[in-house]
């Protein structure tokens, strides 16, 4: 799959506690030709967001320590109803709010490439 360029990249907000995972999240998201903000909390991702950030993409981890990344993901839709977002968890039977998307852990890159692009493609008319 080829990158996307676009002459003002979209900006993608990626969430998740462990380095290793937020990484070659961000990497996948750069090839597809996103500017991407990591940050390892969801009191970090609000932290930015009070600064002025406005994504237009959100992933974030379901399980870290303090807020959880449903309940951010639910803040980031409150804010910025327009941002698509994809929360990534182990549990597959969890309920979302609709119009979230569920990413299942363990994810291979072409699964984070096909989630990202069904939540940022344009609504069908």
């Amino acid at each position: 799959m080829g990158s996307i360029h676009k002459p003002n990249p979209s900006i993608a907000l990626v969430v998740d506690d462990e380095p290793g995972v937020r990484m070659c999240t961000a990497d996948v998201l750069v090839d597809m030709g996103f500017e991407v903000i990591e940050v390892g909390s969801a009191e970090e991702a609000l932290r930015a967001l009070d600064g002025g950030l406005v994504p237009d993409l959100l992933i974030t981890d379901h399980l870290m320590p303090g807020m959880s990344g449903s309940e951010l993901a639910r803040e980031v839709r409150a804010r910025f109803p327009q941002a698509a977002v994809i929360v990534v968890s182990g549990y597959s039977n969890m309920e979302l709010d609709p119009g979230l998307l569920l990413l299942g852990k363990p994810f291979r890159l072409k699964d984070l490439r096909d989630c990202v692009s069904a939540a940022t493609a344009p609504p069908s008319p």
